[in-house]
């Protein structure tokens, strides 16, 4: 597989779509809080930091992610080009959830498009003040 390269969007989301890799908008953002969104905007270099980490560990385990034939994802049809499409929160006290849904670009059609999503979700220990990964969902997209 390719090394992964996150890629950005310029276009702005002002009516907070839905984003794909055909409309290439800023991430869709649902934050349930100011508060929530504010502590995800003053720490989100460490949060995409552990999403970096949790993509490349799914994208790198075996039985998670390889060619065999009746496999998705397939690491052939993988680019290694991804980007975010949607950032959540939920209240879920004493924590706060967070959700980073990254979509990554296949070329299972035969041309780069949305092949694989992976959400990441973290929780935010409120009385400790640190961040811990909760798991990943993938999807076909």
């Amino acid at each position: 597989m390719p090394e992964l390269k996150q890629i950005f969007s310029t276009l702005p989301n002002p009516e907070n779509q839905y984003v794909t890799y055909q409309n290439f908008l800023h991430p869709r953002r649902e934050f349930h809080t100011p508060d929530a969104e504010k502590l995800f905007e003053s720490r989100q270099k460490e949060i995409m930091q552990m999403v970096r980490t949790a993509l490349s560990d799914y994208l790198n385990d075996e039985n998670l992610c390889n060619d065999e034939e009746n496999m998705f994802p397939r690491k052939s049809f993988l680019t290694g080009e991804w980007y975010v499409h949607e950032l959540a929160s939920f209240d879920n006290e004493p924590e706060f959830i967070f959700s980073v849904r990254t979509a990554f670009l296949g070329t299972d059609l035969g041309y780069p498009d949305d092949y694989l999503g992976l959400e990441v979700n973290l929780y935010y220990d409120r009385e400790t003040g640190k961040f811990e990964l909760d798991g990943i969902n993938s999807e076909a997209l």
